[in-house]
């Protein structure tokens, strides 16, 4: 019994080991050729995912199985989507494209009355309460939902402290979604916004302006790891039964509702 046992056990490794495969490529732009960097690549619902470096190129290992399927997504542009199977046989060369979105702002009523500004979410800036990300794949993304007082709501500025201060330079992506069945479901802004944290730094303020978000609805703010660095230990500031967590592995995962701290994001905001 035992000596069956060992050969099918080395059966399915052997298979697994066959079925499996290390795929490496660059992301690009239809249009000007330009490489993308920090482009989400993984596959749909499961844990398997990473993010383009600065120069387009990715490198994820794959299963060769057809009830999978990979997405690579990226703001701004038209997303894909393929089969495992179909991406590992027809994209040999794996210099993969990507065509600008051209879909127009959503129009966005803004009323005549005074506005009124508040902040909304969670202030806390605990030092002994932290949070950080669930782990060190790129991609890995983690951030709270956030309700508003009245519609629309413009986001002006993003904050959140840091438990303890960095301990090198990190690169971040700040994101905000729709919120849908109490997960984050559609990508609201139509850029990028990128967060540089330095080495020591105690607090993350961000300024929205320029990227005119917003909201008609309770809204999801996240940040994503998208770059490589000693300082991924970065903890931010919680406090205890004040909200649920959302968290991602890696890109293109299932979210997930984690922990009973709640993390410390919280916007300026004009209504």
């Amino acid at each position: 019994m035992k000596k069956i046992l060992f050969v099918t056990v080395l059966f399915l490794l052997q298979f697994a080991c066959a079925n499996a495969q290390i795929v490496e490529g660059t992301i690009s732009d239809t249009k000007t050729n330009e490489k993308l960097q920090y482009v989400n690549i993984g596959l749909i619902g499961k844990a398997t995912g990473t993010v383009t470096d600065n120069n387009g190129y990715f490198k994820l290992n794959l299963n060769n199985n057809n009830n999978d399927s990979l997405r690579i997504s990226m703001i701004g542009y038209v997303p894909k989507t393929f089969l495992v199977s179909d991406f590992i046989r027809n994209n040999g060369n794996k210099v993969i494209s990507l065509s600008p979105d051209n879909r127009q702002l959503k129009e966005v009523k803004v009323y005549s009355r005074k506005p009124k500004e508040s902040i909304l979410g969670n202030t806390t800036q605990s030092k002994t309460t932290d949070v950080g990300f669930t782990s060190s794949a790129l991609g890995n993304e983690i951030g709270a939902i956030i309700r508003i007082k009245r519609a629309p709501t413009h986001l002006k500025q993003f904050n959140t402290s840091l438990a303890h201060p960095a301990t090198d330079s990190v690169k971040l992506r700040l994101n905000f979604y729709s919120v849908k069945n109490g997960k984050p479901d559609t990508i609201l802004q139509h850029q990028n916004i990128f967060v540089t944290v330095k080495k020591g730094q105690e607090q993350i303020t961000v300024d929205l302006e320029p990227y005119h978000i917003y909201v008609e609805d309770k809204f999801f703010v996240s940040l994503e790891w998208i770059e490589n660095s000693k300082g991924q230990g970065i903890m931010f500031s919680a406090s205890v039964l004040s909200g649920n967590i959302i968290s991602r592995e890696t890109s293109q995962a299932s979210w997930e509702k984690i922990g009973i701290a709640g993390i410390g994001f919280n916007v300026l905001a004009s209504y």
